[in-house]
Parts: C-alpha cells; sequence; structure tokens
C-alpha cells in the first residue's frame, strides 16, 4: 500500500502550537507595557486642561470684577456684591469644573491682588495644583498634595516644570 504524503500532512497541521500562542501573548503583554503608561500620562494632560480652562474663566471673571467695582473680590459668592468684596466666579459659594476633576479656590486675595488655584479631585502626582495670579504668572504645585509651589518667575527650571504642567 502506497500512501500519499499529501495525506499525511494535510492531517498534522490543524492549529496553532501552545508555544506560538505564548510568543503572541507576550508580544501583547509587552506592547501593552510601553503603551499604558503613555495613555495614562494622556489622559491627565487632558484633565489638566479642564482645570486650565477653569482658572482661566475664573480670572476673568476677577477682572471683570474689577472693571465693575474698581477692586478685585476677596470672597467667592453666588452673587457680585462690591461693598462686601464678593466675587461670582460660578454661581455658588464653592466652584467645581464642568465635570468635577478641578474645585477652585481663591487664595492671597485683596482690593489688589489675588491668587487663583484649581485643585484636582483625581490623583496627579506630577502637578497637583494649578495657580494662576493676578499678573497673569502661572504656577503649579508638584510633588503631590502638600508638595512645593513653583511659579514662571523663579528661575528657568522652575518655569519649564510649569509650562509642563499648564501645557504648550
Amino acid at each position: 500500500m502506497m500512501f500519499s504524503s499529501r495525506k499525511i500532512f494535510s492531517n498534522k497541521v490543524r492549529g496553532f502550537t501552545l508555544i506560538e500562542l505564548m510568543i503572541v501573548v507576550v508580544i501583547i503583554a509587552i506592547l501593552a507595557s510601553i503603551a499604558f503608561p503613555a495613555y495614562d500620562s494622556y489622559v491627565i494632560r487632558g484633565k489638566r486642561a479642564e482645570g486650565r480652562a477653569m482658572l482661566m474663566d475664573a480670572a476673568s471673571k476677577m477682572e471683570k470684577h474689577y472693571g465693575d467695582c474698581y477692586k478685585f473680590g476677596t470672597n467667592i459668592a453666588a452673587a457680585k456684591d462690591c461693598n462686601a468684596n464678593n466675587v461670582n466666579l460660578c454661581g455658588a459659594v464653592t466652584c467645581s469644573s464642568e465635570t468635577g476633576k478641578y474645585s477652585l479656590t481663591l487664595f492671597d486675595a485683596s482690593s489688589t491682588t489675588y491668587t487663583l488655584t484649581a485643585s484636582p479631585t483625581f490623583t496627579d502626582e506630577q502637578c497637583h495644583d494649578l495657580s494662576l495670579r493676578h499678573t497673569g504668572e502661572k504656577c503649579a504645585t508638584t510633588g503631590g498634595p502638600g508638595g512645593a509651589r513653583t511659579c514662571t518667575s523663579e528661575s528657568a527650571a522652575a518655569a519649564e516644570l510649569v509650562r509642563s504642567c499648564w501645557g504648550r
């Protein structure tokens, strides 16, 4: 009896070996370990954009308040009151961003100066708080909650660090 070589080989090739499957799994794991940190960084940068937008909007409202009352407000309130130094930044006593990723506070406020700070409600180890002063100077608190506040006017290295938090 003669066997056809085609028939013998066609019965053996039916699927993938365990080694081939394990190689594919390892390749996918390597790609995921490279891609996930980059994606996570991208998501956090996207969230920071919301905090920056909230600060810029609040600064605009502070300037409008200054134009109406000839002084900056020192208290966040639901309604503007020039005599009580109340400024309406968000229509309420406490302010948060559109999706609640940041909360807004007013620091070092006087009739001629202010510092607005956006604090994240999520974990951001690199740039915890974003701040904006009445002069337009941008600051960032690095190193998590309770970290050091760094502003653009301090040094070239500090300015670069703040630029990395505030974006391009």
